[in-house]
């Protein structure tokens, strides 16, 4: 930690009076002295003059003995992996060498790109003792966070004035998509409550099942699970217990893209995506599946397939700092260049925000994709346009914007049908209601067995 060599006095609201009484005094000596003749105008000058000189000499004396006092050291805590748009806790320890109680004002030197609650404070420092405060953030982007000053005012010794100066403590850390959204899908699941999440496990379908282990036989198995040569070896009904298939390979191939830019809440759709992508990421892995990351758009990013329950860190670190741009994603491209990298059949998600002018090029790189993969596509729809179909009409205008939504959606459902037609699964949704949507889709494939 280094300290700024550069310290700012600035003189107390207290220092401010006495210096605009004195001077009124000063000023008003004359008048006063001609009316109040007992003292006569020569004294109330000359005291006023003294009182004066006694008040700047004291300024004067705190002034220089600010100038050696101790600078207050900081020491931040701060996590160095966050996550987007959630709080977390920041820790800051004052050191100090003050000899006598005293209350600094402290203000953390936080920057555009988060929000904080209770990062100017005013704290109470005792001598010989270490003082710890906390205060909250939220980050409002992904990629590199960086906090490098903390700005203190120190009242001087006699209290005459204050002196500000900024200290040096670096704290670096990374933003990266929403990956509380795990942690909730972690605790959930082990209590069957993932439906909370919006999640739905529906029942399995067809043979898409590995043999996982004989068990007790339990009401309501059927008796395709019965183990016959196993219930007359253990003279007891077992069972066999199944699992979803394991070692399949999931694919997340993300739009980059101008329309990513479009925000319903504090978040762009592109962030909104990241978010639903590391989750079916993570419930993927959990289920043995190997899982890759493809962006295109503004940012052509590649992270190659493979198992793990770590590899999500991996996710998070490869796209953490991805950012969306103002090209137009050229979605034919993207699936030609990922049917090179992915000859293995696996299932593809695509998120993106597309607009009638181009879903045909969507449906030809479906089509490309289709050859080899099992496809799901995943079509963000702007909240804004369900806001004006529940909006009263009453002008002209608003009947004419309101004929122009209803036509529009009508549009996306029907290439929202051409794809569903074409063998695709498809998903068509408002942002904020992506990650259970997302998450409910890979379970219906992944129980169904078609992959």
């Amino acid at each position: 930690m280094e300290q700024s060599a550069r310290r700012r006095w600035r003189p107390s609201r207290k220092t401010l009076l006495i210096a605009l009484v004195l001077g009124l005094g000063a000023l008003a000596a004359p008048l006063l002295g001609h009316w109040w003749s007992v003292f006569g105008e020569d004294w109330l000058q000359t005291g006023f003059m003294l009182a004066g000189g006694l008040f700047a000499s004291l300024v004067l004396l705190d002034y220089a003995a600010s100038r050696s006092q101790p600078m207050v050291q900081v020491e931040r805590q701060l996590a160095s992996g966050l996550a987007l748009n959630q709080w977390t806790e920041v820790k800051l320890t004052l050191h100090h060498r003050f000899r006598y109680p005293m209350a600094v004002e402290v203000f953390d030197g936080i920057n555009s790109e988060v929000v904080s609650e209770q990062a100017h404070q005013w704290v109470p420092l005792q001598p010989e003792q270490t003082t710890q405060i906390t205060y909250r953030l939220r980050p409002l982007q992904r990629g590199p966070l960086t906090l490098t000053h903390c700005h203190l005012r120190v009242p001087t010794s006699l209290g005459f004035g204050s002196i500000s100066y900024r200290v040096t403590a670096e704290s670096l850390a990374k933003v990266y998509p929403n990956f509380s959204a795990i942690a909730a899908y972690t605790i959930l699941a082990a209590e069957n409550h993932t439906s909370e999440l919006g999640i739905r496990q529906k029942n399995r379908r067809g043979q898409g099942l590995d043999f996982h282990q004989l068990r007790e036989y339990r009401q309501g198995d059927s008796l395709r699970q019965i183990s016959w040569k196993a219930s007359s070896r253990r003279q007891q009904l077992i069972s066999k217990e199944y699992q979803d298939e394991r070692d399949q390979n999931v694919i997340l191939l993300i739009d980059s893209g101008r329309r990513m830019r479009a925000k319903d809440d504090e978040l762009d759709h592109f962030d909104h995506a990241l978010n639903a992508s590391i989750l079916v990421s993570y419930i993927a892995l959990r289920q043995g599946d190997s899982v890759g990351v493809m962006s295109f758009g503004n940012s052509d990013r590649w992270i190659s397939p493979q198992k793990g329950a770590d590899r999500v860190r991996v996710i998070l670190n490869g796209l953490y700092d991805l950012q969306v741009g103002n090209r137009a994603p050229d979605y034919l491209a993207a699936a030609e260049k990922l049917a090179q990298l992915q000859r293995k059949r696996s299932l593809i998600v695509i998120v993106t925000n597309s607009r009638d002018e181009e879903i045909d090029e969507l449906l030809m790189a479906v089509k490309l994709l289709q050859k080899r993969h099992l496809v799901l596509v995943a079509n963000i729809r702007e909240a804004v346009l369900d806001q004006t179909l529940h909006a009263p009409i009453t002008t002209l205008d608003q009947a004419a914007i309101y004929s122009g939504t209803v036509t529009y959606l009508q549009q996306r459902t029907a290439a929202h049908r051409k794809l569903q037609q074409g063998g695709t699964y498809a998903v068509d949704c408002l942002a904020k209601e992506l990650a259970p949507a997302l998450a409910n889709s890979y379970w219906e494939i992944k129980r169904a067995g078609v992959l």
